[in-house]
């Protein structure tokens, strides 16, 4: 919308920020309002949940982050009002998390970048985390497919996660890794599901 394409760096944006802060903001607050009127289109439409994409928020420090963008999020959240989930997805945001973590949303969804632990301490109980496999990892050999899958399930112990990607699947994933990124997860969730059997005298 301002930098006309995906740029490193985002001069362009971070420029109009910082020299027109208040305008930038009044931008922000108008995106806000109208993905407000879009979400609950799709909610009066029947959707489950909603997803909240930042995918470039990371490139803000913690100051500009909390000051122009958060509030926009909370606007979002807050105008949905409560009527489904709201997932919020942030990429290479964990200088972010302090602030990340008072959006409002329901579920944070995270990247591979921050393990989930460290992020619950930050949230609290009452927030699912989503994630946070890095996508690469699928090009692994399949015995590191299993091992990372197992050990992002097991952080969580399963409690308030939805065991995810930490981002897009990428271009050319072999279809057999992703089937079994799933089928790993799914049947670690089932054995922690199942009581344990007392062990005999």
């Amino acid at each position: 919308m301002v930098e006309g394409r995906t740029k490193e760096g985002f001069a362009t944006v971070k420029n109009f920020l910082y020299s027109e802060p208040k305008v930038f903001r009044e931008l922000l607050h108008k995106i806000a309002h109208a993905t407000i009127l879009y979400l609950n289109a799709q909610i009066a439409a029947g959707v489950a949940a909603v997803q909240l994409f930042d995918t470039w928020c990371g490139e803000l420090d913690l100051h500009d982050y909390t000051e122009f963008v958060l509030p926009a999020v909370q606007k979002i959240v807050s105008g949905l009002g409560n009527k489904v989930p709201v997932i919020y997805y942030t990429k290479a945001s964990h200088h972010l998390l302090p602030s990340v973590v008072k959006a409002g949303a329901n579920v944070l969804s995270v990247d591979w970048r921050v393990p989930l632990g460290e992020i619950r301490k930050l949230a609290g109980p009452r927030v699912a985390l989503q994630g946070n496999l890095d996508p690469a990892v699928l090009f692994a050999p399949q015995e590191k497919i299993r091992k990372s899958t197992l050990d992002i399930v097991a952080e969580l112990s399963g409690h308030g996660h939805i065991l995810n990607l930490g981002h897009g699947i990428l271009q050319n994933t072999p279809v057999e890794n992703a089937q079994l990124f799933i089928h790993t997860g799914q049947q670690a969730v089932l054995q922690q599901a199942q009581p344990a059997v007392p062990s005999r005298p």
